[in-house]
């Protein structure tokens, strides 16, 4: 009987600790963080990155060591989930009715490389990616940021977190482990200004402080005129448990209705988890038990500006099976742009899925003054 006690002492304990420990490293960003320029910063080893990229100056505005320069009139810009490196065609994963929880250290590696070679085959002016790891367990520890930073010398890079946890126990026997990620956000112009944007939603504790924290970032622009344009990165909440999707997207419509007011063009790009206006998804889609897709709430965005999608092909594929003629496919990639700004082409790039679950989407459009 004191046996069994103590067992269960020393469990009730370790829960303690362990939850304790959840507390004190919880990720609590700031609703408004200036982010810090990283393409200068040297350092390939984890334990030399800074803990937390947002480093401003001390009153508060630009970024440190950069000179912003002017974005030409015309614009490519490549926006991708890039699903860590760790969900090519091979993968599928527990948590959307799969088995498998990460992919070989070769395979993230091969992913990661084949990402980066298809960056360079666009050569856009700037990169929008979701889902970076930086010194993650499932992607064995490998720095993605400081990869992209070797790969990408003449491009400014930017990362937000929106996932940083010491510990993610889930699945139980396998757990994912410690978790550090973001949007990343590169650039061969220097922006005169980078912030992440904490969206208003919240997953309820304790599971929040083992999830995500989405977020949107921001890179303002001069163009020639001397006026600025607004280029945001966002990554939707996927698994929504309670109108987390509508207060994200009704934040972004006040932001860009504000930007709006002052003449402020904008281009939103990222992966929305939400399907675009005029598609209709079909019952595989809509009847998936574990991951379910919405339509966008376009009310919300308050008519300052349009979706730019391409109807012709899906940019995401459903994780419950590798990816096979079985597979499920949607849209939830594309941009939101305002009227001021021309939109020339928009077009998913169809590699089959081999590096990430998710497709690249690339956007080729006319800014103003035209």
């Amino acid at each position: 009987m004191h046996i069994v006690l103590y067992v269960l002492a020393a469990v009730a304990a370790a829960f303690l600790i362990f939850l304790l420990t959840a507390v004190i490293t919880d990720y609590r960003p700031a609703e408004k963080e200036v982010l810090q320029d990283l393409s200068g910063i040297s350092g390939t080893s984890c334990e030399e990155r800074p803990e937390n990229p947002a480093l401003h100056n001390s009153d508060g505005s630009g970024i440190i060591g950069t000179t912003a320069g002017v974005l030409p009139d015309s614009l490519s810009i490549l926006c991708w989930n890039i699903g860590y490196g760790g969900l090519g065609d091979d993968m599928d994963f527990f948590y959307d009715g799969g088995t498998q929880v990460r992919t070989s250290r070769e395979r993230t590696k091969a992913n990661i490389d084949g990402i980066i070679a298809e960056i360079r085959r666009h050569s856009p002016d700037i990169v929008l990616l979701q889902e970076v790891d930086e010194c993650s367990r499932r992607t064995y520890r490998i720095n993605e940021v400081e990869m992209l930073r070797r790969a990408f010398p003449d491009y400014h890079i930017f990362l937000g977190y929106n996932y940083k946890s010491f510990l993610v126990p889930i699945p139980l026997k396998a757990p994912m482990g410690r978790v550090a990620s973001g949007v990343v956000l590169m650039s061969r112009i220097a922006p005169e200004e980078v912030v992440r944007w904490q969206y208003p939603s919240r997953f309820p504790w304790p599971v929040n402080m083992f999830n995500l924290k989405r977020c949107l970032l921001t890179a303002t622009f001069r163009l020639a005129d001397g006026s600025c344009i607004v280029i945001g990165n966002t990554h939707n909440t996927a698994y929504d448990t309670g109108g987390m999707r509508t207060a994200e997207t009704r934040w972004l419509g006040e932001m860009t209705a504000r930007l709006a007011s002052e003449g402020t063009p904008f281009i939103i790009g990222g992966d929305w988890n939400q399907f675009p206006p005029d598609y209709t998804p079909s019952a595989a889609e809509t009847g998936d038990p574990h991951f379910t897709t919405v339509a966008l709430d376009t009310a919300l965005l308050q008519g300052t500006g349009r979706i730019a999608w391409d109807p012709s092909a899906r940019t995401l594929r459903h994780l419950n099976v590798p990816y096979g003629p079985e597979s499920v496919l949607t849209v939830t990639d594309y941009f939101y742009i305002s009227h001021d700004v021309r939109t020339d082409s928009v077009r998913t790039i169809d590699l089959s899925y081999r590096y990430s679950d998710h497709q690249p989407v690339l956007l080729k459009a006319t800014l103003p003054p035209q």
